[in-house]
Parts: C-alpha cells; sequence; structure tokens
C-alpha cells in the first residue's frame, strides 16, 4: 500500500522506515521547480544510500526530474491551450500552439503556476519496493493526446542512435518543447548503470497519463562485483587443471594437420568425453537425420572446429565433478543446456550460420561462474561479508550472489586464467550486461543474453517488457507482437508444447 506523505513531513526517517517496510510513499506536487526537484534529489540520495547503491541514485535523480518536468511541461500545455482556445487534441490546433508554447510559457511561468493549482493540475511521484525492484511512478492529470505521444516514440527511436553525449550536442535539436534533448541524455545515463529504455513505460487513460520506472536492485557496479569475484577466485587458484585427455586433444587440433581420425583416437581414451562428443552430434545443433552411435561419424559430422569448441564445455565440467557436488553442477548445465537450444534456435531464424557454433558452446560456458557461487563454503561466505561490510557492498548480494551478476564476472576471470578464446569470455562476463561487451562480438553476446532471457520467460520469471531494448532492436524484435510470434516458433521448432 502506498500511503500519501505531505511535503513538509518528508525526510530521511519516513524515507527508511518506509523502504524497511517494503511501504511505498507518495507524495503529490503542482508542478515542476527548483523546490520539486530537490526533494527528489534529497527522497532518491536517502533511498539509494540506504541501499548502499549511490551511483544509481546519481544517475536516476536527472532522468526522473526530466520525467516530472515533463509532466509538468504536459499539465502548462493544457492550461496554455484553454487559454489561446485551441483544442490540444486537434493536430492542426496543436501545430498552432506549440509554436509560441514554450516561449509563452516559461519565461512567464510565475504566472501559470497559480493557474496550474487554481485548475486543479497536479504531479504525483509514488516510491515503493517490490521485491527485487524499486518501483518510481510519475503521474499528472493530462491524457497524452497523440501528438505528444507520437513525439515521446520519435524521441526514443532517436535516442537509439547515441552512444555519447558527443553525439548528442552534434545532433540538430527542435526548440518547440527541447525537442526531447532532455530525455535522450537521461536515456544514456541509464545505459552508463546497466539500465536501458526498458526500465520504464508509459501508459494513459482518460484522465491521467503515468511513467512506471522498474529499477532492479541486484545491480553492483563493476568495482563491487570485482571486489567479490577476485576473492573467490583468490579462495581457488588451486582449482585443478583440465584433464591429460582434453589438454592433449586441444593440441592435437591447434595442429594444421590435424585430421578426423587422429582426433577419434584421442577422444576414445577418454570415456566420459566419448559420451559427450556422441550426445552433441545427436542434438539439435546438428538436427542430423540419423542417430550417430559412433566416434568417428560423430567427430565427422561436428567437423574439428566444432569438436575443438566442445572441448572447452568437457573439460569445465570435469574440472567441476572433481570439486563440487554433482547435483550443483547439474543444476547450472540443465539450465545452460536449455539456454544453447533457444541460442541454436535464434541463430537459425536469424541465419547466423557463421556463427551456430560459436554460439552454442559459449551458451554451454556462459553460466559455469554459478557452480563456484552456488558452492561456497561457510569460511568464505564470512570472509566475504566482511569485504562486503568494508567497501560499502549490500550484504543482501551475498544472499544469492547467482542473481546478481557476480557469476558471470567470476565465470570471465577463470575463463581468462585457462585461456579461453575472447568471445567466450565475452559471453560469460556480459551475458546480463550485453551493452558492455565489445562490438565485435556484439552478435555472440546478444545471442546468449537473449537465450537465457527466453529460459527465463518460458519459466515465467521474465516478460517482454524485462528485455533489453537495444539486444531486441538488434534482432528485429523490438515490437511486442512480433517478439511474440519469434517465441511462438521457437517453441514450436523445440516442441515445448508438446
Amino acid at each position: 500500500m502506498i500511503v500519501y506523505t505531505p511535503l513538509e513531513t518528508i525526510n530521511q526517517e519516513n524515507i527508511v522506515t518506509s523502504i524497511k517496510r517494503n511501504a511505498g510513499f507518495s507524495c503529490t506536487v503542482p508542478y515542476s521547480n527548483q523546490e520539486t526537484e530537490g526533494l527528489i534529489a534529497r527522497i532518491l540520495v536517502v533511498i539509494f544510500e540506504y541501499l548502499r547503491k549511490p551511483e544509481l541514485g546519481s544517475s536516476l535523480v536527472y532522468f526522473i526530474r526530466e520525467l516530472v518536468m515533463n509532466a509538468s511541461k504536459a499539465n502548462s500545455k493544457r492550461v496554455y491551450f484553454g487559454e489561446k482556445g485551441l483544442n490540444i487534441a486537434d493536430p492542426s490546433d496543436y501545430q498552432i500552439g506549440i509554436k509560441t508554447f514554450k516561449h509563452d510559457v516559461f519565461s512567464n511561468f510565475g504566472s501559470y503556476a497559480p493557474k496550474l493549482k487554481e485548475q486543479g493540475y497536479f504531479i504525483r511521484i509514488d516510491f515503493k519496493i517490490d521485491g527485487e525492484r524499486l518501483l518510481i511512478q510519475i503521474k499528472n492529470n493530462s491524457p497524452l493526446c497523440g501528438d505528444e505521444e507520437s513525439r515521446i516514440r520519435e524521441r526514443l527511436r532517436v535516442a537509439n542512435r547515441f552512444n555519447s553525449m558527443e553525439e548528442i550536442f552534434a545532433y540538430g535539436f527542435d526548440d518547440t518543447e527541447g525537442g526531447g534533448f532532455g530525455l535522450i541524455i537521461g536515456i544514456l545515463m541509464l545505459r552508463k548503470v546497466g539500465l536501458d529504455e526498458n526500465v520504464f513505460s508509459i501508459d494513459r487513460d482518460d484522465h491521467h497519463t503515468a511513467v512506471l520506472l522498474r529499477i532492479p536492485l541486484n545491480l553492483l557496479s563493476t568495482e563491487q562485483g570485482l571486489a567479490i569475484a577476485q576473492e573467490i577466485v583468490t579462495e581457488i587458484e588451486r582449482m585443478p587443471q583440465f584433464p591429460e585427455s582434453v589438454v592433449r586433444l586441444s593440441k592435437n587440433l591447434s595442429n594444421p594437420n590435424a585430421d578426423f581420425n587422429s582426433v577419434a583416437a584421442i577422444i576414445k581414451t577418454d570415456p566420459s568425453l566419448t559420451t559427450e562428443i556422441i550426445r552433441i552430434a545427436n542434438s539439435p545443433l546438428y538436427m542430423l537425420p540419423r542417430k550417430v552411435s559412433d566416434v568417428n561419424t560423430a567427430v565427422k559430422m561436428i567437423g574439428l572446429s566444432g569438436v575443438k569448441n566442445l572441448v572447452l564445455t568437457h573439460g569445465v565440467n570435469q574440472v567441476f565433478s572433481q570439486r563440487y557436488k554433482k547435483e550443483k553442477i547439474d543444476r547450472v548445465m540443465d539450465h545452460s543446456y536449455r539456454v544453447a537450444l533457444y541460442c541454436s534456435q535464434i541463430a537459425r531464424q536469424k541465419k547466423m550460420d557463421n556463427l551456430h557454433e560459436d554460439i552454442y558452446v559459449a551458451a554451454l560456458l556462459h553460466d559455469f561462474g554459478k557452480i563456484i557461487t552456488n558452492s561456497l563454503q561457510p569460511a568464505l561466505i564470512e570472509k566475504l561479508n566482511g569485504i562486503c561490510r568494508d567497501k560499502n557492498i549490500p550484504i543482501t548480494s551475498l544472499e544469492d550472489l547467482t542473481k546478481g551478476y557476480n557469476h558471470a564476472i567470476i565465470g570471465s576471470l577463470l575463463a581468462e586464467k585457462w585461456n579461453f578464446p575472447d568471445k567466450f569470455v565475452q559471453c560469460i562476463k556480459y551475458h546480463h550486461l550485453p551493452l558492455e561487451g565489445d562490438e565485435v562480438y556484439k552478435a555472440i553476446v546478444y545471442t546468449v543474453y537473449l537465450g537465457n532471457e527466453l529460459d527465463a520467460i518460458f519459466l515465467g520469471s521474465r516478460t517482454f517488457h524485462d528485455l533489453n531494448y537495444q539486444v531486441l532492436k538488434f534482432f528485429g524484435l523490438e515490437e511486442e507482437n512480433r517478439f511474440n510470434a519469434f517465441v511462438d516458433r521457437t517453441k514450436k521448432a523445440l516442441q515445448l508444447d508438446a
């Protein structure tokens, strides 16, 4: 339940009390001004200091101020258009009024402020902790008209082309309402803290417009994640090396004169590797017309490059099986095999044939850091708790490391230690933060991210609106109906509804 809090009573104590109780609080202002902006900043600073995520607060202050300002502009437009005898819902009237709106109103806002109060216009700001998300809603009592909604959609579309502040300043904006300049800067600032356009949505009815932000609370800064990850990697420096048969096979495959028979002969010396190669050859990745039962045929079907990649996943499993419990390995690998299947379908449907095998292997490897975080010993957990206290990292980050991206950092550090190819290191490290990966590996990283999210969607823990907009756009799936059609095709291809 969200409780209304009068402006004069909002202070650090009642903000923190509301957060602790998972109870929301709300305040209402008649318009945006310096006092309102200061209030928003104070509330966000208190919230994120309490959550020990001050870097999120500093980035979100600007964005939320911009949203409140936009709500105030929308209300002011209704007053202005009414005085001019213009119908804001009429496209021709809108074009007439908007040409002079900014100059007339904001050069003389002192005369409009009391009119907003007199005519009952307001902006309501709601804050609430909902499980692992902070919800912030900015609501005003002016329903969007068609031209306003089109403008917002266009601003979001334009925002996708920018990667830096320099690019934004070099772009020419119209001056009628600010041209969406502030909103575009706000979106860029969201990306800097691992968020994107999908954290907010716009809703309207006949009387109101509301913008809802859904801020995940399990985000850690890179520095915080590394502080935890490095300590874990230090604790597992004695991790066994790859099995001798895997090392020998990798050397053989690196020889330009390697052939199918010599590779098959080495594989046959390792029963578990033999089983794995035959299993992969019969998987949906290769879609063979008949079942393969011998190593030589499996190697020919997979190809030498395919075997070289799959050897990595086998080696990881072998090393972990010597150190960790089978059920903890199986839990992660069951998920990874599903993600690999989904990634195969993505690659197939999007005609990424040249990357198919790399994507499949990257998907199998993407979560192996979870095996480590799921197997932490009590003494190490206590040591990590001390690090969190010293570095002001939320203790909740250790309650379930797999929900943040610590496991991704841990996995990538081990992958680097074992000299994995960069393409796999990138997928392991950035499968939760796909926009952070290097441009050269974008296709592979984005595919593994989407395959991982598809698994969550099929399990009911994600929706379309939780997905990274830039990734969806890369695959041409940014529209919900196209994404749903893609999901239906994937289900049908994998017979998931059978």
